[in-house]
């Protein structure tokens, strides 16, 4: 993958799951903030939230039921580097949300990601892991009023050729890849950003690389297994824009 000089990522994440632990594990996740606060001055408390949509007359009603805390979210003091510390799993996310920010890129991200992680093993003591994720939530930014898609990505959402009508107006694009290699699956999203940057057309290209299965907590290859992922969304990323796209971000 080229070295872009302002790669367009909004959000990258590391996620790691496990099979849900004891609810008095919980004094343990929160004090796993006294080792991290150095770095993660802020502490939040993480609810389990379940919503049911009950039908009332004519309408549907929203229904909000807490089962309790799940875990604890260590924030840095500059909003940027938030780990999730979880009944369920660990999770660190690193936001840039600003195009013209600088980014840390992949070597930075995962050895904090692992520092954390392995504070977290020592605490928790999971014997398997049951989901592997890398996450890239890229934003792209193109100083227009308004684009055609085609010029830019390699496989955009499309309006059906005969129709009449080719104003794209909204879109959302998601595909589902099986890499059998890594027993892994690629998701693709195209959509546009919910908050665009003012006088231009913004794209979400979120790359989501997972596999969903139980596996041994051996440090090494969970590591080495993240290092592929990553190498993954590379080759998507890459594959998935013209260089029209990517001549945005030298």
């Amino acid at each position: 993958m080229p070295n872009y000089k302002k790669p367009p990522v909004r959000e990258a994440l590391i996620d790691i799951r496990v099979d849900r632990l004891p609810s008095t594990v919980l004094p343990e996740l929160e004090r796993l903030h006294e080792k991290l606060k150095t770095n993660y001055s802020s502490k939040q408390t993480t609810y389990e939230i379940e919503t049911r949509l009950e039908m009332q007359e004519a309408s549907f009603a929203a229904r909000q039921k807490s089962h309790g805390i799940i875990g604890y979210r260590f924030i840095s003091s500059d909003s940027r580097k938030i780990i999730q510390s979880k009944l369920h799993g660990f999770t660190f996310n690193r936001l840039k949300p600003h195009p013209d920010e600088s980014w840390p890129g992949w070597e930075t991200l995962r050895a904090e990601a692992k520092n954390a992680w392995e504070l977290y093993v020592e605490i928790t003591k999971p014997r398997e892991i049951t989901r592997l994720a890398v996450r890239y939530i890229n934003q792209i930014v193109i100083r227009a009023a308004s684009i055609d898609l085609d010029e830019y990505f390699t496989a955009p959402p499309r309006v059906p050729k005969d129709l009449p009508y080719q104003d794209l107006d909204n879109f959302f694009g998601r595909v589902a890849i099986s890499i059998p290699d890594l027993s892994a699956t690629a998701v693709i999203t195209h959509a546009p950003a919910p908050k665009p940057f003012p006088n231009s057309v913004t794209i979400i290209l979120d790359i989501d690389i997972f596999r969903q299965q139980r596996m041994l907590l051996d440090s090494s290859i969970v590591w080495e297994t993240l290092d592929r992922f990553r190498d993954l969304k590379n080759n998507v990323f890459e594959a998935s824009l013209h260089q029209k796209a990517k001549d945005l971000f030298l």
